[in-house]
């Protein structure tokens, strides 16, 4: 018989986790640290709010969750769902959905949240059938640059972050929360405020037709020779293409499903 609990421990989650995306369209590469690190600490996974299928004593199935408040609004967002392949087909995430969407409601949560490859033909029937709607897309981006000029201007996080408030573009895994765990640097170029740390850009803040022109030229002024963008904006994605970057296979739809309580 299935029983649902809620609060799994770590390892618990990891376990579940690892077997329910052994099979996954993307090879996760999960360890115990990287679960920690990546999955639970980096996306902002919360696993109080996350909640386990057990067939008796063994857990088979896992709706790992997190919270934020995104533009004023109370978001539970799945940071992944994973089925034991044995028990698939039987209801089971169906099971985990209900239990979520309950405690969502509890807690008087405003509307529910996910990313979901395109491609994953499975999956997004699911969500569609529990109500999830697609409201984006995110496209990923890449570009190498091996010839630097005169570095970036930086400025304070503070300032930064008054802006993005207003202006910023919400990727969950890439907002201002990600960029402090990632301890994400801050720069002025032309007007515009750049988040980004590693090869990674975080956030452009900008007049979104000159988002592309100005990422284009961080990457001659960041530290580094390889850069990753992510954006939701179509006119964005083109202009990156124009300029030169490479526009990955992996794309994802955002799903939402707004809760009446």
């Amino acid at each position: 018989m299935i029983h649902i609990k809620r609060a799994p421990d770590a390892e618990t989650a990891y376990l579940v986790m690892k077997e329910g995306f052994s099979d996954y369209i993307i090879p996760l590469g999960l360890s115990p640290e990287v679960f920690q690190q990546r999955i639970l600490e980096r996306d902002g996974n919360q696993l109080e709010h996350s909640f386990i299928a057990y067939h008796g004593e063994r857990p088979v199935a896992i709706w790992l969750n997190g919270l934020k408040t995104i533009k004023k609004k109370t978001v539970m967002r799945c940071g992944g769902l994973a089925v034991d392949p044995q028990y698939r087909r039987l209801g089971i995430a169906k099971a985990l959905y209900d239990a979520q969407l309950s405690y969502a409601k509890s807690l008087n949560i405003d509307c529910l949240m996910l990313e979901v490859i395109q491609g994953n033909q499975p999956a997004i029937t699911l969500y569609k059938s529990f109500g999830y709607q697609t409201v984006g897309e995110i496209g990923y981006f890449q570009k190498d640059e091996a010839e630097q000029v005169e570095p970036l201007v930086e400025i304070d996080q503070v300032a930064f972050e008054r802006r993005y408030i207003q202006q910023g573009e919400y990727i969950w895994q890439q907002d201002h929360t990600v960029m402090k765990q990632a301890e994400a640097r801050y720069y002025e170029l032309d007007g515009a405020f750049i988040a980004a740390v590693n090869g990674l850009i975080f956030s452009i803040l900008t007049e979104e037709e000159e988002i592309a022109r100005v990422a284009t030229e961080a990457t001659r002024r960041l530290a580094g020779e390889q850069y990753h963008l992510q954006s939701t904006k179509q006119q964005v994605w083109e202009g990156l293409r124009e300029a030169g970057w490479q526009q990955r296979d992996l794309k994802q739809f955002i799903m939402q499903k707004p809760i009446n309580v």
